[in-house]
């Protein structure tokens, strides 16, 4: 008699995964579902901010600054000016404490809010022999730093311009401007204004100061990346920041840049990165339940075949069939 199939011992090569492995699987299927998809997410999300930093993100930035490639930033009038002979120099701290060189051009467009003190440190800048480019849109809110009583500003402006007679620096070789119509002045009492419009004043005023020079603009849409390409804008572009080999200097402590070292240092993306990582090592812990490496494994022996044997020969014992109890004997010993 042969033995019964459910009673053979189980062989080391039997088809189910190993222990440690089954443990772990078992782990998987009890962790709740919303914390699996948790740490889908936040792998997602980590994935796109390495990816957003690897491959960069699309035309943007504050407007008016040297950084911004977007429509109304100045990153392409920057790169103008390095390509013409012009060092062009970033200026991240704040003007209260900065170092300005009066051989120097400096670039103050659409600055967010410039101070009292501040002003009266470009204007000392200006009177040493500087070259001061100051305004932007809505320039009301900033122009009085630099003087108690500044020309009348208005919002819409004629979009082509055209050089005044008798010229000046900064016309040379501009037979017309060309702007977004955001704005121009309405008096030039005290400046000289080099351009003309058919309904005011125009885009630009120009004041000397001790040795240096003041350019007021009321628009700076023809320097933006917009517009740069656009009629005699990028000529205009380069009479405006001065001499060939003259530095300029974009203050983009007026856009939010500032001096950072250390952990102020390290990008947003960064800091969202490493909030991600963190949540997802907790969540993964949260659904292991447990912490440490998994338990050893306990190796499963088979039983031995004398026990088997004796098993059997007391299960055939309570037939009381000796020749059934013999002929299986005779066929474990055989190996059958």
């Amino acid at each position: 008699m042969s033995a019964p199939a459910a009673a053979a011992p189980q062989s080391s090569g039997s088809s189910q995964p190993p222990l440690p492995l089954r443990r772990a699987l078992s782990g998987y299927r009890r962790t709740p579902r919303w914390i699996l998809a948790c740490v889908g997410v936040s792998g997602l999300f980590l994935a796109l901010a390495v990816l957003g930093d690897a491959l960069g993100g699309g035309p943007g930035g504050p407007t008016s600054s040297s950084y911004a490639t977007g429509a109304k930033g100045l990153a392409a009038w920057a790169e103008l000016l390095s390509r013409t002979g012009h060092p062009v120099e970033r200026l991240r701290a704040s003007l209260d404490t900065a170092v300005l060189s009066p051989d120097d051009t400096v670039v103050v467009l659409d600055p967010e809010a410039v101070l009292h003190s501040q002003g009266r440190r470009l204007l000392s800048f200006v009177d040493a022999g500087g070259r001061l480019i100051f305004g932007g849109d809505e320039p009301r809110g900033s122009l009085p730093a630099l003087f108690p009583t500044s020309p009348e500003w208005l919002e819409a402006s004629p979009r082509r311009e055209t050089p005044a007679p008798g010229g000046a620096a900064t016309t040379r070789n501009v037979s017309e401007v060309r702007s977004a119509g955001e704005g121009q002045w309405a008096n030039n009492a005290g400046y000289q204004a080099p351009f003309r419009s058919a309904g005011g004043v125009g885009l630009l005023l120009e004041r000397s100061l001790g040795r240096g020079r003041i350019e007021l603009l009321a628009d700076a849409s023809p320097l933006q990346n917009r517009l740069l390409a656009s009629a005699g804008n990028a000529q205009f572009a380069l009479n405006l920041a001065g001499a060939s080999g003259r530095t300029v200097v974009f203050v983009e402590s007026v856009h939010g840049y500032g001096e950072s070292s250390g952990l102020r240092a390290i990008p947003a993306s960064w800091w969202l990165m490493f909030a991600g990582l963190t949540l997802a090592g907790l969540l993964w812990i949260l659904g292991r339940r447990r912490l440490g490496p998994a338990e050893p494994a306990v190796a499963v022996e088979p039983p031995p075949r004398s026990d088997y044997t004796d098993a059997l020969t007391l299960l055939l014992r309570r037939t009381g069939d000796d020749d059934r109890i013999a002929a299986a004997l005779t066929q474990l010993r055989d190996g059958r």
